[in-house]
């Protein structure tokens, strides 16, 4: 059964107690009252309220782009911090401060370990966050794919067009996943630049275009289903991230194989269909004509500027999962990593690991690879060789 965003308590409430100028902001405007024939009167079920579209609904993206940044500023300093040195007091360095006599460390050492372990806190904080949004962003989407019959045929991504007004759900999720979009602007902008700073950026403005785009000319179907293909990777990389931060290397391991697997069969395979799908099969369903008062934005410039789009968000993905691919065959092999997403750093102190090889995913191994979503600020993870330490004193 359908959700009715409008006649729900917390809308009703909304509605109440606040006034009408802050509706926008909290609410889903332009809402469509289906026509209610004198047989469905006597149902008991009432019909799901759609929605149509306007200028209102920059409201909407305003409020979850500042909500977001809240709550992460909430999360990572109230939840996951303190979760994480919670964690690393009990199960980690509990056990590594002590020298192989048994006398406790030096004050000075001790330092270094906290601050080792608030930025592993950090870093651990800022994956926990992507991962739960994604994990939250996925599961709406695929309960949306879920309601409709075959999502991915054709007839459905391309047949239905024009799709307007779309359900409740739908334009919650699509408005909710452009203010996440501000958001990480915001936060790759007001936070450290690491070298991939502009390639982030670009990401996150196509990603911006194609979610405008697609939503003002009501192709929000096939908008679901790449935001479904690509959130997925993005909950098992953060996950990974997590588990070598908190020292379960072999999770870790396991972790990154599912997400070089999920990557492949999610990214590359499936969005390529979607790009195959919109070149081969869209002009059969869609007559390519400009109609704005029928709801059809498709003709010949627009096809081409969207198929555009997407093969570029393609190629992003393409070099991403190469360099994926680049880190797993070096830890394989056994060969060291070096960050190519930070600034040059150099420690003060020797880690002692020249000649050492590596057959675990490393910390510094997961940040050679960029991230579509979440922080793209900070450091490499913490290692045992005290590189964090040393990038630590350049930032002050």
């Amino acid at each position: 059964m359908s959700y009715n965003l409008t006649t729900s308590t917390l809308p009703s409430l909304v509605q109440t107690y606040l006034p009408t100028s802050l509706h926008p902001f909290l609410l889903l405007s332009y809402p469509v009252r289906p026509h209610v024939s004198f047989l469905h009167r006597a149902k008991t079920t009432p019909l799901p309220v759609l929605y149509d579209k306007g200028p209102k609904d920059v409201c909407f993206v305003i409020f979850w782009a500042i909500a977001f940044t809240l709550a992460r500023a909430f999360c990572l300093r109230y939840v996951f911090a303190p979760f994480v040195r919670w964690y690393l007091g009990h199960h980690r360095y509990l056990n590594e401060h002590h020298h192989q006599n048994g006398d406790v460390i030096k004050a000075k050492e001790e330092m270094k370990e906290r601050r080792k372990r608030e930025h592993l806190a950090t870093r651990f904080s800022e994956q926990a966050w992507s991962c739960l949004y994604c994990c939250i962003s996925w599961t709406i989407g695929m309960i949306i794919l879920n309601r409709i019959p075959n999502p991915t045929s054709p007839a459905q991504l391309w047949g239905t067009y024009p799709y307007n007004p779309i359900p409740g759900l739908t334009k919650f999720y699509y408005l909710a996943q452009l203010g996440w979009w501000f958001h990480q602007v915001y936060v790759i902008n007001s936070e450290k630049r690491r070298k991939d700073h502009w390639q982030m950026f670009g990401h996150h403005i196509l990603s911006i275009t194609l979610i405008t785009s697609s939503y003002a000319t009501n192709f929000t179907r096939v908008g679901t289903l790449i935001h479904v293909l690509m959130d997925f990777v993005d909950i098992i990389f953060p996950i990974a991230k997590m588990l070598r931060y908190l020292s379960h290397t072999t999770l870790c391991d396991i972790a990154f194989v599912i997400f070089l697997v999920s990557w492949l069969f999610s990214r590359q395979v499936g969005l390529f269909l979607v790009i195959r799908t919109l070149y081969v099969d869209a002009p059969n369903y869609i007559n390519l004509e400009w109609a704005p008062a029928q709801g059809k934005f498709l003709n010949k410039t627009t096809f081409w500027t969207f198929l555009t789009l997407i093969m570029l968000l393609y190629v992003l993905a393409t070099m991403w999962f190469c360099m994926a691919c680049v880190v797993a065959v070096r830890v394989v092999r056994g060969l060291g990593a070096e960050d190519i997403r930070e600034e040059d750093v150099s420690g003060d102190e020797d880690d002692g690991s020249e000649g050492q090889t590596q057959t675990h995913v490393a910390e510094k191994d997961l940040e050679d690879i960029p991230q579509s979503v979440g922080t793209t600020s900070g450091a490499n993870a913490i290692n045992g060789n005290g590189n964090g330490l040393a990038d630590l004193k350049k930032r002050r």
